[in-house]
C-alpha cells in the first residue's frame, strides 16, 4: 500500500445510522457533508418515501473523509434522538465526533478500541 493510500485510509470514517428515519439521516449527513466537504460517499437520507404518515426507519451508511474541513451550516434538525456508530482511525473518529458535537448534544459510548481503529456509538440529540 502506498503512503497516499495509507493516508487516505486513515482519514476515512465509516458512519452507520441504525434504525433511523430519513429525516434524521438527512440532518446528520448534511452536517457531516458541510463539515467534511470531501465526503462524496455520504447519502442524503432521502432516497425512500415515508409511508402512511409514520417515518420509515432503516439502516443508513456513509463514509466521511476528514482531510478537508468546512464550516458547519445546516438548517435541518433532528426530530428525535438518533444513534450513530462511527469507526476508523482514532484521530479521524475524534474529528467526526467533534464536528457532530459542535452541532448536536452528543453522548459517546466507546465500543471497540485498537491501535489502528476505534468504534464509538454516539447518541445525538438536537440542542
Amino acid at each position: 500500500m502506498s503512503t497516499e493510500q495509507m493516508e487516505e485510509s486513515a482519514s476515512l470514517v465509516e458512519v452507520e445510522l441504525p434504525d433511523c428515519t430519513s429525516e434524521n439521516a438527512a440532518a446528520v449527513f448534511a452536517v457531516l457533508r458541510s463539515a467534511f466537504p470531501r465526503s462524496p460517499q455520504l447519502g442524503n437520507g432521502q432516497d425512500k418515501a415515508e409511508e402512511g404518515g409514520e417515518p420509515k426507519r432503516k439502516f443508513w451508511v456513509g463514509t466521511v473523509d476528514v482531510r478537508t474541513h468546512g464550516e458547519v451550516e445546516c438548517s435541518l434538525e433532528l426530530k428525535e434522538p438518533t444513534e450513530a456508530d462511527i469507526s476508523g482511525s482514532p484521530d479521524a473518529v475524534r474529528q467526526v465526533q467533534e464536528a457532530l458535537a459542535g452541532f448536536y448534544d452528543v453522548t459517546a459510548e466507546p465500543r471497540i478500541s485498537g491501535d489502528q481503529e476505534v468504534e464509538v456509538r454516539l447518541r445525538l440529540a438536537q440542542r
